[in-house]
């Protein structure tokens, strides 16, 4: 199996994998910043990443992107996989990603988890232009960045660039998914202390579903998911989601 820009594998693949589970990261960061999670996913499931531009192997590439070239990208490079049951798996940004992806090609997967994320985005994802000031504040109020990397110059200027793109397209993306509805099963996760999406926000999935909507709040902020407590139980919810797709008809 081959990965272009997009896709990469992020654990050994399953020789029978009986679904895949897209994963769809956040906010500057790579598929990679999940892999603590990755690694409580059942063996049956062949688990690959989506990778934006500038980061991790795409480091030298700029990131900034429209929703168009993303979308497009990210589709075109799992139709040339192997036919599979496919769930999209997106926390915060990717959240949007992967809605937006279901929307614009529902074919590319049969089931969505959406963490951390609103279906018109989060309320940091408006159209605005943002300075270092406020993009150093939304670092802070989510947490999950580590001092060091904001204490070096180098490392702070190219994480406040990757913000500001993926803040932006964030904020294009909510507008593009402001009318569209959920056609596929639907489980949403969120963090019961989270600053930047509410938990009691996340209801608002329900009145954009077309199914039911399987929705958990775990103990935890923006990066719950990645707590210690919490890994094995997302995992599992994901899990769940990709044994829903395997038996839809």
């Amino acid at each position: 199996m081959s990965y272009e820009a997009w896709l990469s594998p992020l654990r050994r693949p399953t020789p029978r994998p009986e679904a895949r589970i897209v994963v769809i990261p956040h906010s500057g960061a790579g598929p990679n910043a999940l892999l603590p999670l990755v690694k409580h996913i059942p063996a049956p499931f062949e688990v690959v990443g989506v990778t934006l531009p500038g980061r991790e192997r795409r480091f030298v590439e700029a990131p900034e992107i429209s929703p168009d070239d993303l979308l497009g990208g990210i589709a075109r490079e799992l139709a040339a996989l192997p036919s599979l049951p496919t769930v999209l798996f997106g926390h915060s940004l990717g959240g949007s990603i992967a809605f937006a992806l279901s929307v614009t090609d529902p074919g590319s997967c049969s089931a969505l988890v959406i963490s951390a994320q609103l279906p018109c985005g989060s309320q940091i994802e408006r159209p605005r232009e943002w300075d270092e000031d406020a993009l150093t504040r939304v670092l802070q109020r989510g947490g999950g960045t580590p001092a060091d990397m904001l204490n070096d110059p180098a490392w702070r200027d190219h994480t406040l660039r990757l913000l500001r793109a993926d803040l932006t397209l964030g904020g294009q993306l909510a507008l593009r998914n402001a009318q569209m509805r959920v056609a596929h099963p639907l489980t949403v996760l969120g963090g019961e202390q989270d600053l930047l999406v509410p938990a009691e926000r996340l209801g608002a999935w329900a009145e954009r579903a077309d199914t039911a909507v399987d929705s958990r709040v775990l103990p935890g902020g923006h990066f719950y998911l990645l707590d210690d407590a919490n890994r094995e139980v997302v995992a599992e919810a994901v899990a769940a989601s990709a044994r829903v797709a395997t038996a839809a008809p």
